[in-house]
């Protein structure tokens, strides 16, 4: 998250397609819903925070000696160039304004980080009704920090100051909302002109709708500096380049359930800067910390948490519109030349996985009927190169500099042994690649992406990530089965089949490796340090439970 690291995540996150987590990690998330929402929210409401496990389990907001009333959380970010944006509709990177705006407009639904579930946040509960139609039902009592009343029809002006946004930041989806109609003072029902009603449901959990302040929408109030939301913090002051400071809303609905005074974003430079910040305590916690930085740190008495994710993808994305990559057998052959466990070892030390589909093997959406698809095979690959009359393919490959160049080296390499020549280029400009590869043909780099976003955002029509605007109709058709479908039902999993099975046979991506997340937090001083995913699936602090202790 540091760094250009940071500006890639956000921006191919959101922009490319990493918008809008549905942590669908999920193959299985919940549909909230009546009865269970409503015991999900008073599970939420009773519980109590715990030590330092990250099990949610605790003394709660008002409980237990060892927490600071006052306790203010650190946050290490490098806040040099562009200042942060927080207008929900009109987003731009780099920042880390949307772990912010998390905490200051709040999401109809949380996502809990198990299994991808979904849990009540504004909204008490969520019905999928068909596919094209979606109903919500709002909290009592909610109000905005301006004193505007939360309620249905703020969150429909909200929706729609989202839906007509012309951001390439936020999802499609949003514009298949078609009508949105106020069934009561907290009901309302969206009716959807494309069958996306799942997709629309999981994305209620992220950014598409994060709702503002109806009176600050019109009174004109500049959400990009001044955000305006319901949400348990509100923003208090930014130092440009130096640090962003929020305070807690204490008329939250849920005022009582947060445990933090406050929480400030501080500039760090990574590498060096990063690592000596967190083993000396100036910050607090790292949402997403690099893995090679990650190992600096063990053993330091900084908790080290690492564990592989199905939504952090290092691979390469190629322009399939153009030759030579229109081509299958090219595509097929880039992909039998590429050695993942090398690469995993190079880049990940080894404690990533091979990318056989979009899931890992223990998901469950994984199919193993995937695995070793495109397997090592470098024969196999000149082969195929020479049907396709590419024996001596050479062509520019960007990568992220100081993210994904050690791993563009691995490929390089690897794919010299196959007769191909890669000449690596760094990217320092988006637009040189996306949407129409105009500086090179491909992009090896690493992707934060859950769910059906890191297919739809990249693979199929809609999104500036899907570079060369490629369209594969059966793929895109299964794309589509999958957005309609309510999430974690016999016809999703079968949909996902379908989606990996066409991915995998057009050869879609350059299949790398699934990376490895790495969270890190001073357990003198953070309690409960449990995370949760934000918009592009990447980890940041639950601020619902952590706290700093006495």
């Amino acid at each position: 998250m540091w760094g250009l690291y940071s500006y890639y995540v956000q921006l191919f996150g959101d922009w490319t397609g990493e918008n809008m987590r549905d942590d669908l990690s999920r193959g299985r998330s919940w549909i909230v819903r009546g009865a269970t929402l409503l015991a999900a929210l008073t599970l939420v409401a009773t519980a109590c925070g715990g030590d330092d496990g990250g099990s949610g389990e605790g003394t709660g907001a008002e409980g237990g000696g060892d927490v600071d009333p006052d306790g203010v959380l650190r946050i290490p970010y490098n806040l040099q160039g562009a200042p942060p944006n927080f207008d929900p509709a009109n987003q731009r990177p780099p920042s880390p304004a949307t772990s912010i705006q998390l905490m200051v407009y709040d999401t109809l639904l949380r996502p809990t980080g198990d299994n991808g579930e979904l849990e009540p946040g504004l909204a008490k509960a969520v019905d999928y009704v068909d596919p094209t139609t979606v109903k919500i039902a709002l909290q009592e009592g909610v109000t905005f920090t301006d004193g505007t009343p939360f309620d249905a029809e703020a969150v429909k002006a909200g929706i729609e100051y989202s839906r007509d946004s012309e951001s390439m930041v936020l999802t499609a989806e949003r514009k298949s909302i078609e009508e949105i109609v106020v069934d009561g003072p907290l009901e309302l029902t969206l009716h959807l002109s494309e069958p996306v009603a799942g997709e629309i449901v999981n994305m209620m959990a992220y950014g598409d709708f994060l709702i503002p302040s109806p009176k600050a929408l019109a009174d004109g109030v500049d959400l990009e500096t001044n955000p305006v939301g319901a949400g348990p913090f509100e923003l208090e002051d930014y130092e440009q380049g130096e640090k962003i400071t929020l305070v807690k809303n204490e008329d939250y609905f849920q005022a009582d359930d947060i445990r933090l005074a406050g929480v400030e974003w501080v500039n760090v430079a990574p590498g060096e800067s990063l690592v000596n910040a967190l083993r000396s305590g100036a910050v607090d916690v790292g949402e997403m910390v690099p893995h090679q930085t990650a190992t600096q740190l063990e053993g330091t008495g900084v908790e080290v948490e690492l564990d592989i994710g199905d939504n952090v993808m290092m691979w390469g994305q190629v322009c399939k519109s153009r030759p030579p990559f229109d081509d299958v057998r090219v595509r097929q052959a880039l992909n039998h030349g590429l050695d993942r466990d090398a690469l995993n070892d190079a880049v990940f030390g080894g404690e990533g996985a091979p990318m056989w589909g979009f899931w890992t093997d223990d998901g469950e959406l994984y199919d193993p009927a995937l695995e070793d698809y495109f397997e090592y095979d470098p024969e196999r690959a000149r082969d195929l190169l020479a049907e396709a009359g590419q024996e001596d393919l050479s062509f520019d490959m960007f990568f992220s500099p100081g993210v994904s160049d050690r791993a563009a080296e691995v490929v390089q390499a690897q794919w010299s042994e196959i007769g191909v020549t890669a000449n690596l280029k760094p990217l320092t400009n988006t637009q040189d690649f996306f949407p129409d590869a105009q500086g090179a043909p491909m992009f090896f780099f690493p992707l934060e992406r859950d769910g059906i976003q890191k297919v739809a955002r990249n693979l199929v029509p809609g999104s500036v990530g899907n570079v060369c605007n490629w369209n594969d109709p059966e793929l895109t058709a299964a794309v589509g089965d999958v957005r309609a479908a309510e999430t974690g039902s016999d016809e999703a999993a079968e949909a996902w089949q379908r989606v990996q099975e066409r991915a995998m046979e057009t050869a879609a991506s350059i299949f790398g490796v699934f990376g490895v997340r790495a969270r890190v937090w001073n357990p003198d001083r953070v309690g409960d340090p449990s995370f949760m995913p934000n918009f592009q699936g990447r980890p940041t602090v639950n601020f619902y439970e952590a706290y700093i202790k006495q």
